[in-house]
């Protein structure tokens, strides 16, 4: 399996966002490292239809890893291999989701709680593929570095390749400052890779990370859809040149825009473009505005007729 990049930059895993049509946007202004899926469900896998599937139909790019959920080691299993056959760089379990409706199953940040049910899925997943294998988990429940530093170990000893940690815990949610600390001490333990997650804002952030923590990369997640050419900014920095100017926002939305109408039927694309709108608004002062008026349409014409409208009248 490939080795990790040093340093290593990848886009994080969300929900609605980290779909082919961003990950070819943020590829426009030079692009990340390594790309992370939306999060699959282990369940859902094997009835997917490779042709059909928004989430399917465009995974064969080696750049992207999968991301899956669960707690079942045989549906782990299954769903690992039906997703190295896409031939991914990599296959990732979420161990850190801290959302109710993932947790109550069991699923996600939730196998923090029984490392031996966690270790199970890792193994059931190891077995079933050759590509690198990863878990992006969380500090835990409680703020307490030796559970978290013996998990880790626990992956590691059952043949993770790399480490991403959010470092918050699960009752942070995304509101807490990220205790990078925690980075330092897991990279410090570790003898395998480990990436930063957390309060990532702006491309001075990225450095200062790697820098505090001796972590081996940064994932970057809100902030890539705020500012979808930060990777690019974050390579000037680390390679000591001068930033380039901010895009032109309304080229951007532009841009995104065509490629979700090319990517997805036109019902998913709208809803999609409207979930980045309230991210790419940020830029803007009354990006409030924006939002709100996008948020009316009923068609993706409509839609980019309206922020056209609203940059025109500069009521944005």
């Amino acid at each position: 399996m490939p080795d990790l990049p040093k340093p290593v930059l990848f886009m994080a895993p969300m929900v609605d966002l980290s779909h082919v049509a961003y990950r070819e946007l943020i590829r426009g202004f030079g692009g990340c490292d390594l790309f992370y899926s939306e999060m699959l469900n282990s369940r859902i896998v094997p009835v997917e239809h490779p042709q059909t599937s928004i989430y399917l139909r465009w995974a064969h790019t080696h750049d992207l890893i999968f991301q899956i959920l669960g707690n079942d080691p045989d549906k782990i299993s299954a769903a690992g291999t039906i997703l190295d056959g896409f031939e991914p760089w990599g296959i990732d379990v979420n161990m850190g989701c801290w959302l109710k409706k993932v947790t109550c199953h069991g699923w996600g940040a939730a196998l923090m709680k029984d490392i031996g049910a966690a270790r199970q899925v890792i193994s059931a997943l190891r077995r079933s593929t050759q590509r690198s294998v990863s878990v992006k988990f969380r500090i835990g429940f409680q703020a307490d570095p030796n559970y978290m530093l013996d998990f880790a170990s626990m992956l590691q000893d059952e043949g993770v390749d790399f480490l991403v940690l959010h470092a918050r815990t699960v009752s942070d949610g995304m509101t807490r400052k990220a205790r990078w600390e925690y980075i330092g001490a897991l990279k410090e333990r570790m003898s395998i890779p480990v990436i930063g997650n957390g309060d990532i804002t702006r491309p001075q952030d990225a450095c200062d990370m790697m820098r505090q923590t001796g972590c081996d990369g940064v994932m970057v997640g809100r902030h890539a859809l705020i500012k979808p050419w930060i990777f690019r900014d974050i390579k000037a920095l680390l390679a000591g040149e001068e930033l380039e100017d901010q895009p032109d926002l309304l080229e951007v939305i532009g841009s995104l825009h065509a490629l979700l109408a090319e990517h997805f039927p036109a019902d998913v694309a709208l809803k999609r473009f409207k979930t980045a709108s309230v991210w790419l608004a940020q830029n803007l002062s009354f990006g409030h505005y924006l939002v709100k008026q996008v948020g009316r349409t009923r068609t993706m014409n409509d839609a980019m007729a309206c922020i056209t409208a609203c940059f025109d009248r500069g009521i944005c």
